[in-house]
């Protein structure tokens, strides 16, 4: 009677990730754009901006005739400057990463839905969620080096790159541990499976 609930909440959960991920792939289109509006004018002028094109007759206004030409020439023009380029590939990396975990995330649903959610294969798929929020803590300490540098003081301290370091460093830890759970529970549903 309780596994009917949840699977029709694994059922919505996985229809929303894969909502999650559509949308995720869409914003990575756009970041060179983002990037080249952050380093013209810093994050006031790129919302901004991004909201004007968005309403009716925004682009124009901007000087944008079309707003699709703009973003397709920003993938030439970031790599011109140095803080748009590592602004580009550090988004670039985490929302791959991103992607990562939450298709990883689809796997473990899809053994739950199955009906085996206790299988060596969610440990895997864990494992390598832990993996993809490691890389993410990893290039946001790589960015934070290289924005105090650029800065030469601790402003890049009080930003959310920091907040990424620690945040994703426990997630893959806390992923690492759920792994080592399931790969136990496996092995002890193979035993049981095996004296019954």
């Amino acid at each position: 009677m309780g596994a009917l609930p949840l699977r029709g909440t694994a059922r919505v959960l996985r229809a929303l990730i894969f909502i999650a991920m559509a949308a995720l792939a869409f914003v990575m289109l756009l970041v060179p754009g983002i990037t080249v509006l952050l380093a013209d004018g810093g994050r006031a002028t790129a919302t901004g901006a991004i909201m004007s094109m968005l309403s009716p007759g925004g682009a124009e206004q901007l000087g944008l005739k079309q707003p699709l030409t703009f973003f397709l020439q920003c993938y030439l023009h970031t790599w011109g400057q140095a803080g748009s380029a590592v602004l580009t590939l550090f988004y670039w990396v985490c929302g791959a990463c991103c992607l990562v975990i939450l298709w990883q995330a689809v796997r473990v649903l899809d053994t739950l839905l199955r009906g085996a959610p206790f299988c060596r294969e969610n440990g895997v798929s864990l494992r390598r969620a832990a993996a993809a929020c490691w890389v993410i803590s990893g290039c946001a300490v790589l960015r934070a080096v290289w924005w105090f540098q650029l800065e030469g003081d601790l402003s890049p301290l009080f930003t959310y790159n920091t907040l990424f370091i620690p945040g994703f460093f426990m997630a893959g830890l806390l992923l690492q541990v759920m792994a080592a759970l399931f790969r136990q529970a496996a092995l002890l549903k193979e035993d049981q499976d095996l004296t019954i």
